[in-house]
């Protein structure tokens, strides 16, 4: 891993640092972010929620709420349609939260992951018409379902589509589309799925209380629950509107009284009363909702997320927690087999990674082509073979769009969808070896190109063993970190290692530097301790858990020796 400092101006560091009272560790930190005054940094501190755009500014959302105001008038029936996921999972149970205190009949439904495949099918629509429905909503789909959507025209059935992926070059005909991506502002830092339903469900609100159809009607805060898990599970950019919903909604996470997100808590043994952090959603209660789509059918998914039931919740809550070690078991096969065909079917100089085979599970595609990614620094397509079909989900490495890539091999493609992180796709056994060299090609095309498959680690600043803890008192003021804001990393140098040992997944240092000793413990470094020296530079990820007093972990090590491993040396 090649270590490579931020570049910035060690003068507006300093200005920085004093106009906020602040350590110079942290303006330089700032600095090397990006901010530029002082008042900058003010407003990113802000995340107030009085300063949220208003939904209505979103393009498409007075269409779509013209629309529900008459369906609510003609008594409709509507169905929410969700996808599998935790975003599309959340973006589901917000709605249907929300509406139905409205007066709506609302009814959900969420595609079976190994029989119907991502997003709205011809299928899924004859079945809702089938119940009654009036009224289609998606949720984190829809924007590339045109076969589904023109049926569902045919049937006399409307369509709200509610979505975030990218737009394609033609849109489908519903009777309204809400998408961040078709402008008005919201492009900048595109909210996931159940960010886009949480502005629907916001501004329905907004419209019957200002119209008078309802004299009351229940706060949206606790919403916010739902918005930071799923917008934290598919990991959407924190910063702009992201960061202000999920910094709230983490605070209502931790406190809920919601019985599912109790009992999933509970299981987890995260305390109700501390504030749970990106991590504890991103590692632990967001794994255990994908578990369910990712083996097949997600009903105790969204059951867990809409029961108002104690027991029913704790049941969910442990048939999840058993799904998810399914899903691990599953996983680590897949990603040991994947990672030996990386070493002997793929030439290493090529720009990406294409790997299929027959039989692999569909539900855990994208969580081994992200290991891939990650290993390989290059974005990757893994497929499975199902009846001279290959389906496909693919994740990115640093430097690449994924989506961009997709685009351009879009003809090949029998469907594609997804964004810049990650995307789903089938192609035609046939053309398989065709889609593998225009893949690569278009690859070529992006600036990851120009960049070394040395995987790279941003840093930060450096700082002294001893800094460690006031470090972390202020960068907790900079939470959430995630997607497009990572966790600040920081180097110690030359710091003396008096034990390492192995504790389960974690290798483990105890380290000094004359004056303090302290633990730091890491993942994926077990293989590596055989490396471990007396004296050594560390890379430490300022990643607060709320089950553990860490609140930093180790992320690297080299010798001091390796130095040409260390490249654009911090000013100072």
């Amino acid at each position: 891993m090649l270590w490579k400092y931020r570049n910035y101006d060690s003068d507006l560091a300093k200005k920085l640092a004093f106009g906020l009272d602040k350590p110079i560790k942290i303006g330089d930190f700032l600095a090397g972010r990006g901010f530029k005054d002082v008042n900058e940094v003010r407003r990113f501190l802000a995340i107030d929620l009085k300063e949220l755009s208003s939904p209505e500014t979103m393009p498409g959302m007075d269409k779509a709420v013209e629309i529900l105001l008459k369906a609510h008038l003609d008594n409709k029936i509507i169905v929410i349609s969700g996808d599998y996921d935790a975003d599309g999972l959340t973006a589901t149970a917000l709605l249907k939260r929300v509406l139905e205190p409205l007066g709506f009949k609302v009814l959900t439904r969420i595609p079976h992951r190994l029989e119907e495949g991502y997003g709205l099918t011809q299928a899924a629509v004859n079945e809702m018409a089938s119940w009654g429905a009036n009224l289609i909503i998606t949720v984190d789909c829809g924007v590339s379902d045109y076969e589904a959507i023109a049926l569902a025209n045919q049937l006399g059935l409307s369509v709200i589509i509610t979505d975030h992926h990218e737009l394609p070059p033609k849109l489908p005909e519903a009777a309204a589309i809400v998408n961040p991506h078709l402008g008005g502002g919201w492009e900048t830092y595109p909210l996931a799925g159940v960010g886009v339903a949480f502005m629907l469900a916001w501004a329905v609100r907004k419209a019957f209380l200002e119209r008078k159809l309802v004299s009351s009607a229940p706060s949206m805060v606790e919403n916010l629950s739902l918005v930071a898990l799923g917008t934290i599970a598919d990991m959407a950019p924190l910063v702009g509107v992201n960061r202000t919903l999920v910094s709230h909604g983490l605070n209502f996470l931790s406190a809920t009284q919601w019985p599912g997100l109790v009992a999933l808590k509970k299981n987890l043994r995260l305390n109700n009363h501390s504030r749970l952090t990106v991590r504890d959603v991103g590692f632990k209660l967001a794994p255990r909702l994908n578990a369910a789509g990712r083996l097949g059918s997600s009903a105790p998914a969204l059951g867990i997320l809409t029961t108002s039931d104690q027991v029913e919740a704790l049941d969910l809550a442990r048939q999840l927690d058993e799904l998810n070690r399914q899903r691990y078991e599953t996983q680590a096969r897949l990603v040991e087999e994947a990672l030996e065909m990386l070493e002997h079917e793929v030439v290493s100089s090529s720009l990406s990674v294409i790997l299929a085979k027959e039989g692999w599970p569909r539900g855990v595609l994208g969580l081994a082509a992200s290991r891939v990614a990650e290993k390989s620094g290059k974005p990757t397509i893994m497929f499975t073979i199902e009846n001279d079909v290959a389906i496909g989900s693919g994740r990115t490495a640093r430097g690449f769009n994924l989506f961009e890539i997709l685009t351009e091999v879009r003809d090949i493609c029998v469907s594609m969808g997804g964004h810049s992180q990650a995307a789903g796709l089938k192609v035609n056994l046939d053309r398989l070896e065709e889609f593998r060299e225009a893949f690569e090609n278009a690859a070529s095309h992006q600036s990851g190109a120009d960049t070394e498959n040395e995987t790279e680690l941003l840093i930060d600043l450096t700082c002294k063993l001893s800094e460690l803890s006031l470090l972390a008192d202020h960068f907790s003021e900079f939470e959430p970190f995630g997607q497009a804001h990572p966790s600040p990393v920081a180097v110690i140098k030359n710091i003396k290692v008096l034990d390492s040992v192995v504790k389960g997944q974690k290798l483990s240092l105890r380290v000094s530097d004359g004056f303090s000793r302290q633990h730091l413990s890491g993942f994926n470094l077990i293989s590596r301790v055989d490396e471990v020296g007396p004296i050594m530079h560390l890379a430490v990820v300022y990643e607060p858990d709320s089950a553990s007093s860490d609140k930093w972990c180790l992320v690297d090590f080299i010798n001091p020796f390796q130095e040409s491993l260390i490249e654009d040396e911090p000013p100072f």
